[in-house]
């Protein structure tokens, strides 16, 4: 990884090399889907695939001090997400741990790709419901036994969306500590991290819009479709919720070409997703 050096205040003089803070990083897990029904390649997973590793971002300038570089560290789980509810139900809680054990931490954004093969645009999910997956997964089963069943003895919420961890009921006390990672970066001078999640609105749009090629077909939906692409979205936001942790996950949609031409504009129109979290939820925080 190269150096990609610092933004110095004219005003500053005389600055000692040595003591100006190192690039200050956020950290992305992104996933895609495999293959199902006629879908015999997925584009989420190409496009996920894709992904750089690392996104340089222009630093937030602080009240005080040398503007803080930014690395955005894309961490693409490379195994697609196998199409079946059983399959989601027992492996992200252990792509996540996996994480964290790799990391130190939990990542602090999500994004979970998967296509919509009647949309010709790209969204993003507001929401994920608990209740009625009725669509058989490549398993030729139900959602409910892994879902709906579990979801509703624990007594989770019919519906869920990224938000803020004090907004869901959790109390301070319950909230994971500070990371080893977090702890680290706060001895070199960093505030802690805060990030705001919220269900994407038309300000989020409009900022994901500056973000990608002029002229994208870029749409907030409210509709995630009840299939796995739903469900990975409410167990991901779920697994945040009883963790005590920010739901600061999204669902991203994109659509089923998988041409040069469509992949190529997928990647372009993900890494806007993600500096759109990253200004929304973060720096406008």
């Amino acid at each position: 990884m190269g150096d990609i050096g610092v933004v110095v205040d004219p005003a500053v003089t005389s600055v000692d090399p040595t003591s100006l803070p190192a690039a200050e990083s956020i950290n992305v897990l992104v996933t895609g889907f495999g293959p199902f029904k006629d879908n015999k390649v997925n584009a989420s997973h190409l496009i996920a695939t894709s992904l750089p590793p690392e996104i340089t971002v222009p630093p937030k300038k602080p009240t005080t001090g040398v503007p803080v570089p930014r690395i955005i560290h894309i961490h693409v789980h490379t195994t697609p997400i196998s199409v079946s509810y059983s399959f989601v139900r027992t492996q992200l809680p252990s792509i996540l741990d996996s994480f964290k054990r790799e990391h130190g931490k939990r990542p602090d954004l999500i994004i979970h790709m998967g296509i919509a093969p009647t949309r010709k645009y790209y969204s993003v999910e507001t929401r994920a419901y608990r209740d009625n997956y009725r669509i058989t997964d490549i398993d030729g089963k139900l959602g409910f036994d892994d879902g709906e069943k579990i979801w509703k003895a624990k007594g989770l919420p019919s519906v869920l969306c990224p938000l803020p961890k004090e907004t869901q009921g959790i109390a301070l006390d319950k909230a994971a500590p500070p990371s080893s990672i977090e702890k680290e970066e706060q001895q070199h001078g960093y505030s802690p991290k805060i990030i705001v999640p919220y269900p994407p609105n038309e300000h989020f749009r409009q900022v994901w819009k500056s973000y990608a090629p002029a002229e994208t077909d870029i749409r907030i939906s409210e509709d995630a479709g009840r299939y796995l692409c739903e469900f990975i979205f409410y167990s991901s936001l779920a697994l945040a919720l009883e963790e005590g942790q920010d739901q600061s996950v999204l669902f991203f949609h994109v659509p089923s070409a998988t041409d040069d031409a469509a992949l190529e504009l997928g990647n372009k129109v993900a890494v806007a997703l993600i500096k759109s979290m990253m200004t929304c939820w973060i720096d406008e925080a």
